[in-house]
């Protein structure tokens, strides 16, 4: 089966069909939706950067944000990590309830340091702190 497409009445093409021409389908139907919502400036594309944004913000890391988006290097990725605010505060907040005086010397990493550990003294201009 062979589909002919007319050009105007001096061209014509004979192409191989292609099994219900899916995409021209999607596109076609796509745009139409559009123009029956009255949505301008709207690429199929773009849902591809809500998933992701989407992704972000719900707390996904960028690595696994990278992979579902088949990104071959995380700096495409990293547009969409100024959304991660709150898994920032998530990571902080980890954090809470964590002191000196509950933190055991197995748990940490470091030497903690409290208030009674630290003799003030004047600084001058040009210290570092």
């Amino acid at each position: 089966m062979k589909l002919r497409i007319n050009l105007g009445k001096a061209v014509s093409l004979n192409l191989p069909a292609v099994s219900n021409l899916w995409w021209h389908n999607i596109k076609t139907s796509f745009n139409a939706a559009l123009s029956r919502a009255g949505i301008k400036d709207f690429k199929f594309h773009d849902f591809r950067h809500t998933f992701a944004s989407q992704l972000v913000m719900r707390g996904a890391n960028l690595k696994e944000v990278q992979e579902l988006l088949g990104h071959k290097h995380i700096n495409m990725t990293m547009r969409y990590a100024h959304l991660s605010k709150e898994s920032k505060k998530k990571a902080v907040n980890l954090l809470n309830g964590f002191t000196a005086s509950n933190a055991s010397s197995e748990s940490t990493c470091h030497k903690s340091v409290t208030t009674s550990d630290v003799t003030p003294r004047k600084l001058n201009r040009g210290d570092r702190i």
